[in-house]
């Protein structure tokens, strides 16, 4: 292929896949009047590869025919590329034939995605529908960086039941539809940083999505118009990500949590703290070390997806708020900051360790009665 700039390929992949055809580039492969030779050589060029990763038979045999030889060139080793790789790539007589009888034309709805806020181990929920002409291949679970997903299921459903259940995922507050394409991309992220392996019935439900789709889930950064520099105040701006509408929680695993409970309590109840500074002085050396520990493991590659997914998925709804903090803490655990410097992490373990901790000095001293 000829080379052609990678940064403006993702950015009319990118244009294509969110509906902006304002480009005569995205004109042209979403189907305008427009010829090839009507174009600069460069978004020719551009759009010929473009077609090549979306699999773009038709459009790669017009641009066969146009004036300029290295368009031609383009389009005719692009085609081929698609031929060897499996695509159907009809000679031009017979693309060039009537219509027949026997063709039947279905409108089939484009693939529809939603994920959501994680929960608090970091895995974030998801919903998939692609669609096909006997119907739509539903997957659904919790996906993260750890084990790549849980709780997953897929089923094969008829068009009514597919849009009921796409409509009671909207309705869900827990849920945000997202581009086809940045659902796949976080959902395979998980999938890849959890070992690689795929929920039952993904690739059935990947084969009714175009290559369109698919390529511009793995060439597309989600994230790209967002900050790339970390702001350290922005860290402690955590409100609504805490305590909003759209909180957010984090929950310290029980082998941190357990042992940390109890110096704690140690700290509370010890005979050698007898002052109130000194004490606050070990529950914070504790809330420290859990911080440090919790983001020395695996939480930290799965948190800083959720955080990606969170400031996605803020960015698409409008909730600016949550979706700077989410992105300055991405930015942070990415950079290796360790967790006590993170206030997101730092803040939850502090109300999870006091909670605990006042709860079993209440039950202790017969303000409160264990649950049974």
């Amino acid at each position: 292929m000829s080379t052609v700039d990678l940064s403006a390929l993702a950015d009319l992949l990118a244009a294509v896949e969110s509906g902006d055809h304002s480009s005569t580039g995205a004109q042209w492969l979403t189907g305008d009047d427009i010829s090839i030779d009507a174009l600069e050589l460069s978004t020719a060029l551009l759009v010929v590869e473009a077609s090549r990763r979306m699999g773009k038979v038709a459009e790669l045999q017009l641009a066969k025919k146009a004036s300029d030889k290295r368009v031609k060139k383009a389009a005719s080793k692009a085609l081929h590329s698609l031929k060897t790789s499996g695509h159907e790539v009809i000679e031009e007589k017979e693309a060039r034939t009537g219509w027949s009888l026997s063709t039947e034309t279905i409108d089939i709805p484009s693939p529809v995605g939603l994920i959501g806020l994680p929960q608090g181990d970091g895995y974030f929920p998801f919903i998939l529908v692609a669609h096909h002409r006997d119907g739509a291949c539903v997957c659904a679970g919790v996906a993260g960086s750890g084990q790549g997903f849980q709780d997953s299921d897929h089923a094969h459903v008829g068009r009514s039941k597919a849009r009921e259940i796409i409509e009671n995922a909207r309705r869900d507050h827990n849920l945000v539809e997202v581009p086809f394409h940045v659902a796949l991309h976080f959902t395979e992220r998980a999938f890849d940083e959890g070992g690689g392996r795929q929920p039952d019935g993904w690739s059935h439900m990947l084969s009714s999505v175009s290559e369109g789709t698919r390529n511009a889930a793995q060439l597309l950064n989600p994230l790209q118009k967002q900050e790339s520099v970390l702001e350290t105040d922005a860290l402690h701006e955590l409100d609504a990500l805490c305590d909003g509408e759209h909180r957010v929680v984090f929950n310290l695993e029980e082998r941190i949590s357990g042992p940390r409970v109890d110096a704690v309590l140690n700290a509370l109840t010890s005979m050698v703290e007898v002052d109130e500074a000194s004490r606050k002085q070990r529950i914070s050396d504790e809330v420290i070390e859990a911080a440090n520990e919790a983001m020395d493991g695996h939480a930290r590659q799965t948190w800083t997806l959720a955080m990606d997914v969170i400031a996605t998925i803020s960015e698409i709804a409008g909730w600016e708020a949550e979706r700077k903090a989410a992105r300055h803490t991405a930015l942070a655990l990415s950079a290796g900051r360790p967790g006590a410097d993170i206030p997101f992490f730092r803040m939850w373990i502090e109300r999870q360790l006091a909670a605990v901790s006042e709860m079993i000095m209440a039950v202790r001293s017969g303000q409160e009665t264990p649950l049974q």
